[in-house]
């Protein structure tokens, strides 16, 4: 069984390094390729090297999903290479239109957090580090991108496999499996920590926010039931045993989302209040996951009815319904 190698690319995130994974045949291809800083792309071409190729022998580079951990220096591999970057049909958007993409989603946060009634310095550091990220990410030209179907077939690595739409984290996210040799590129669908809904806007331009958790849990439903004996994530080490991370990740979901409704029933009925309950041992610069994990948390329980938001005097609130 021919393995891609992984090659770990350094970024100032909680997360850790974010992997990329390298195919040498039949032609040298990478899956995702990190941020656009100087320490990225020296971890890179080390990486190339010490399997004897150059970024300039790149022929591809799969992108998974549209986060500028994972494809922030596309761009740049095209100006030093001939590779052609292959990105998911709903992916083109983000890489050859990218500046008007990020306005898009700087616009969307702004509402979304006004809604939250954040802070307002809280709201102002989200939008200032939200506003230094296309820094980091180069658009790609259009004639150097090719679109692979968002579920189908792709090859890598002289073999077949099939692309799985996996949103939850990004609704531009993609897992690729290859059944005979039972191997996942997980990408950010499984991390060893269990990955943030990222707030984004929706994929038609519409105004109105798509629940991430959910979305996620389904995701993670469908990965379950595939045959998997080697993971290859986004962050973190190759692994194996997916169905108990899987499991042990589900049921900590299952468990703050019982206690966020736990506190909504004491009266704790305001987004920042259950910020404040959930995740007050964090300090407020340290919050951006927490938001995006305890709308999921509300998401969940208003699909299954049990709670109901209101806006009282331009405030979210949120009560219980049984």
């Amino acid at each position: 069984m021919a393995q891609p190698i992984q090659i770990p690319l350094p970024i100032p995130y909680a997360v850790g390094p974010v992997n990329a994974y390298l195919f040498l045949d039949p032609e040298p291809t990478l899956v995702d390729c990190g941020l656009k800083t100087d320490a990225c792309w020296d971890a890179l071409t080390a990486g190339l090297a010490a399997h004897g190729l150059a970024v300039a022998d790149l022929q591809r580079v799969i992108i998974t999903h549209a986060h500028v951990d994972h494809m922030g220096l596309a761009g740049k591999i095209t100006e030093q290479s001939a590779a052609q970057i292959w990105v998911a049909e709903n992916m083109v958007d983000w890489a050859v239109n990218l500046p008007a993409k990020w306005q898009g989603r700087l616009r969307f946060m702004a509402r979304i957090l006004q809604q939250l009634s954040l802070p307002v310095a809280q709201q102002a550091a989200i939008m200032a580090g939200m506003a230094h990220t296309p820094t980091l990410w180069d658009a790609v030209p259009a004639a150097r991108v090719t679109a692979f179907p968002n579920e189908g077939v792709i090859e890598i690595g002289g073999e077949a496999w099939q692309i799985f739409y996996t949103p939850g984290h990004s609704n531009t996210h993609s897992c690729f499996y290859q059944p005979e040799t039972r191997q996942l590129l997980a990408a950010d669908m499984l991390l060893a920590v269990t990955p943030t809904p990222v707030i984004e806007e929706p994929l038609d331009d519409s105004d109105e926010r798509v629940p991430g958790l959910p979305q996620f849990l389904d995701s993670l439903a469908l990965v379950e039931e595939l045959e998997i004996d080697w993971v290859y994530p986004g962050h973190g080490d190759i692994f194996t045993d997916h169905r108990a991370l899987i499991q042990r990740q589900s049921a900590r979901i299952a468990q703050r989302t019982e206690e966020c409704y736990g506190l909504i029933a004491e009266g704790q009925h305001t987004f920042m209040a259950l910020l404040e309950a959930m995740y007050g041992q964090q300090p407020a610069t340290e919050r951006f996951g927490a938001l995006g994990m305890l709308l999921g948390y509300l998401d969940l329980l208003e699909t299954d009815g049990l709670i109901k938001r209101y806006l009282d005097d331009d405030v979210l609130s949120f009560r219980v319904t049984i």
